[in-house]
C-alpha cells in the first residue's frame, strides 16, 4: 500500500496529511512571495495585459450602481483567468503572496493608498468609481471614509475537472470589496470654512467622499480672523448615507 505524501515546495519538510501542510505553509510560509514553478510561465504580451486588464475593469464597474439598493460587499468571479497575467499585474505589490499547496495567489489592496495603486495596475484612472451625470450620482468603490478604512482583494486560484481519465485546469480570479453610492446638489447659500483646516483624520482628503462641517459651529467663531466666506457653490449630500463602520471592524 502507497502511502502518500505531502511535501512543502518551499523547503525541505514533508507531511502524512494535506492539512498539516497547509498548517505549516500558515506558520512558517505566511506571507510567501517564491513561486517555484515561476520559470515555466510565459510571460504575457502587452497586448493580453490589455485585454484582461479592461476585463477587470468592465466587471468592477458593472458591479456599481446610483442608489442604496446597489451598496454593499461584492464578490466577482473572471473564469479562465490566465496565472501568468495575475502574476503580471500584482507580483510587485507589497500585499502579494503565494500559497503553493492551494496553487493560490492574493493580493489586498486598502485604503486610499491602494486605490491609487490599482489605477496604477489597470492604467486608468476611473476604474473605481462610476458617474451619471444625469442624476448627480455616483457609484464608487468604498476604500476609505472616517470609520475607517476597506479593503479590495484579489485571488486567483487553479480549479481542476477530472473526468475520462483527464485532468482539465484552468485559472479563476475572484474580487471582493465593498461598494457605496451618493448623490448631492448644488448649494448656493454660503459657506464658511476655515481657511487652514487643522490636521486630523476627517480633514485628510479620502477618497469619493465628502468633508462635512458643522456651520453653525463655525459661525460662533466668527469673530476670530481665520475663517473665510466662499461664495462659490457648495455640495451637500441626498440619498442615505449607508454606514460601514462594522464591514471596517471585520476586514481589519
Amino acid at each position: 500500500m502507497t502511502t502518500c505524501t505531502f511535501p512543502c515546495l518551499l523547503c525541505s519538510k514533508i507531511y502524512d496529511t494535506k492539512k498539516k501542510l497547509q498548517s505549516h505553509e500558515r506558520t512558517k510560509h505566511k506571507n510567501n512571495k517564491s513561486i517555484p514553478h515561476y520559470h515555466i510561465l510565459d510571460k504575457p504580451s502587452e497586448e493580453i495585459l490589455s485585454f484582461y486588464r479592461d476585463a477587470i475593469i468592465i466587471r468592477l464597474k458593472s458591479s456599481l450602481g446610483f442608489n442604496r439598493h446597489s451598496i454593499g460587499k461584492k464578490h466577482i468571479v473572471i473564469d479562465a483567468f490566465p496565472e501568468s497575467v495575475f502574476l503580471s499585474l500584482f507580483e510587485n505589490e507589497n500585499s502579494f503572496k503565494y500559497i503553493p499547496s492551494q496553487r493560490k495567489y492574493q493580493c489586498i489592496l486598502e485604503g486610499a493608498v491602494g486605490g491609487e495603486i490599482l489605477k496604477s495596475i489597470l492604467k486608468y484612472d476611473q476604474v473605481i468609481f462610476r458617474e451619471n451625470k444625469n442624476t448627480s450620482t455616483k457609484g464608487y468603490i468604498l476604500l476609505e471614509d472616517n470609520d475607517g478604512q476597506y479593503k479590495l482583494t484579489f485571488i486567483w486560484r487553479q480549479k481542476e475537472w477530472k473526468e475520462n481519465d483527464r485532468l482539465f485546469l484552468t485559472g479563476i480570479l475572484s474580487i471582493n470589496f465593498i461598494t457605496n453610492s451618493g448623490g448631492f446638489i448644488n448649494d448656493e447659500e454660503n459657506q464658511i470654512l476655515p481657511s487652514v483646516q487643522e490636521s486630523s483624520s476627517n480633514g485628510n482628503h479620502i477618497l469619493h467622499t465628502i468633508n462635512k462641517y458643522n456651520v453653525s459651529s463655525i459661525l460662533s467663531q466668527s469673530n476670530n480672523n481665520n475663517v473665510q466666506i466662499y461664495n462659490k457653490p457648495r455640495y451637500r449630500y441626498i440619498l442615505p448615507y449607508s454606514q460601514f463602520k462594522n464591514i471596517s471592524l471585520n476586514n481589519k
